[in-house]
């Protein structure tokens, strides 16, 4: 959602509740375990604070994405639902507040990175749990003769 700093100023004598829905497929990366997002809910209200001459977001985020299992790489359907507050300014004064660029202010790549930051680190689908890690059931791994091994010599003896 973009819009020019006049029309946010304009709209605050009016409503200054919104909502839209976004696709933000054009976002992801290949090489991420996050394959897909749905359409990304954004309702949420603005404020302006004259003094510092700041915009103040107000945010609710509602989107499911789909990930890649960490072990067995299913994908795994995961539902976003959270509330963030984000703050622009031509004036950046600290870390919490995002430069407003020319005269327009675009949430959606702002909206994006929250969705990142909020997405858990790593999946697990149901079927990991029974995924044996011993490799003593795979006949393709063999053991490696100790004399062969390039760490022979370092082998403590016991």
């Amino acid at each position: 959602m973009k819009w020019t700093i006049q029309a946010l100023k304009k709209r605050l004598h009016q409503n200054t509740d919104f909502s839209y829905q976004c696709d933000y497929r054009q976002y992801l990366d290949p090489q991420s375990d996050l394959v897909d997002v749905s359409f990304v809910e954004v309702t949420g209200k603005f404020g302006y604070m004259e003094n510092e001459d700041r915009f103040v977001f107000d945010l609710r985020i509602q989107a499911n994405l789909t990930m890649l299992c960490a072990v067995t790489l299913d994908e795994v359907d995961v539902s976003l639902d959270f509330e963030t507050r984000l703050e622009f300014s031509s004036r950046v004064t600290d870390d919490n507040t995002l430069p407003i660029e020319g005269i327009t202010i675009d949430l959606n790549p702002y909206v994006w990175a929250e969705i990142l930051v909020e997405k858990p680190m790593r999946v697990l689908g149901p079927n990991a749990a029974s995924i044996d890690f011993s490799g003593s059931d795979n006949p393709d791994v063999q053991d490696e003769p100790i004399a062969d091994h390039p760490f022979a010599a370092l082998k403590s003896t016991k």
